[in-house]
């Protein structure tokens, strides 16, 4: 490996997908009845599953993140904004992951309870228990969730890769605004946090097939 490529080292690396849940994909999740366009994410859904796939065939570490709101957890300031639970709500099957994403046996999933996976988390000791020295991206809201949880990562000292194909935005103002919120996600990333990639790239530089 060459070039940046040598930051995805898969003995060194970890796979996030971030918060792959029934309420943030389905079109039957809360929030697609609350307004908002889902309908980019679960487009992404397709080249999350292969890059899941090559990840576990590489042996990169996977790391699922959820998104849990709790009343008794979150902190003060989210459930003043946000109000009672109605999203993520745990025990709920708005709060499950979708099918297609659903971790395997042996893959960590740490519960957040605000936006970004590592503020009142334990995923920093986890990846840095295990060797981890980048961190490669997909799944929910590139200008939120994800969004924050590559800067905290930049922040903490990890590499950050975004892969684009597999993040995507949603919102109440249709695809349109959508892929506007991703594209500054992404450009915020790729201007002061990390490298921005397509998952044949990632893939590629794990020695697997795109």
């Amino acid at each position: 490996m060459t070039g940046y490529d040598s930051r995805l080292d898969p003995r060194t690396t970890a796979l996030l997908v971030v918060d792959m849940q029934n309420d943030f994909v389905s079109s039957d999740g809360a929030m697609a009845r609350f307004g908002f366009d889902t309908a980019d994410v679960r487009a992404a859904v397709a080249p999350m599953v292969r890059l899941l796939e090559g990840a576990r065939q590489a042996s990169v570490r996977v790391v699922h993140t959820k998104m849990v709101n709790d009343v008794r957890r979150n902190a003060v300031s989210w459930t003043a904004f946000w109000g009672d639970p109605a999203v993520t709500v745990p025990g709920t099957w708005g709060a499950s992951f979708v099918p297609e994403l659903e971790p395997h046996s042996d893959e960590i999933v740490i519960e957040k309870y605000g936006y970004g996976a590592f503020l009142g988390t334990s995923l920093d000791i986890t990846l840095r228990a295990v060797g981890v020295e980048t961190i490669v991206v997909c799944g929910t809201g590139p200008n939120i969730c994800s969004g924050d949880t590559m800067h905290e990562a930049f922040a903490l000292g990890f590499h950050v890769v975004a892969v684009s194909d597999a993040l995507a935005s949603f919102s109440r103002d249709g695809c349109e605004q959508n892929r506007k919120l991703k594209d500054v996600g992404l450009y915020v990333v790729a201007n002061h946090y990390g490298r921005v990639m397509r998952s044949e790239e990632v893939l590629r530089a794990w020695g697997q097939p795109s």
